[in-house]
């Protein structure tokens, strides 16, 4: 005979409130992809929150994406819109005993933004260290403003008239 936890039964419920408000009202859309057995799974996407700076020579984009190696990251750049893609996979093979609870799921993120019109798209670059993605997105060097000189008018010499004199 098992005894009775109350204490699990209640963090059952808050686990199963907390997965059911975040599935409605997060807005993380979810996705389908092959499962392991070759049926269908639904795959939560996570939302991936930035950091962007921007500098006078580029402007630089931050995400931590931990759990997640170099080759798991996708990043296009194709009329102006940058989309960073990942999807990290679950490690099916089990070396040895049963879980007793898994919640490092299957999931994936997507996230796509409009480029500044003097964003270089052929020479974005990203780099992937400790879990997280930065990219750099070069500017165009704005032309610099050319300075147009002011002169003096030159002035025209006054017209001397000179009055005829009169004959009486």
């Amino acid at each position: 005979m098992a005894r009775w936890d109350p204490w699990s039964d209640l963090f059952t419920l808050q686990n199963e409130l907390a997965r059911w408000v975040n599935d409605t009202y997060n807005g993380t859309p979810l996705l389908t992809a092959g499962g392991a057995r070759g049926g269908t799974a639904v795959v939560p996407t996570t939302y991936l929150p930035l950091d962007i700076r921007q500098t006078d020579r580029e402007f630089v984009i931050e995400a931590s994406i931990p759990g997640f190696s170099s080759e798991e990251v996708e990043i296009t750049a194709d009329q102006g819109v940058l989309t960073l893609r990942g999807e990290r996979k679950v490690d099916e093979t089990q070396a040895e005993g049963t879980y007793l609870r898994r919640e490092r799921a299957r999931y994936s993120f997507v996230r796509q933004m409009t480029l500044p019109s003097d964003v270089k798209e052929e020479e974005i670059r990203a780099t992937f260290q400790n879990g997280v993605l930065t990219v750099h997105l070069p500017r165009v060097e704005a032309p610099a403003p050319r300075r147009i000189p002011v002169g003096i008018e030159a002035e025209a010499a006054p017209q001397v008239l000179e009055a005829g004199t009169a004959k009486s």
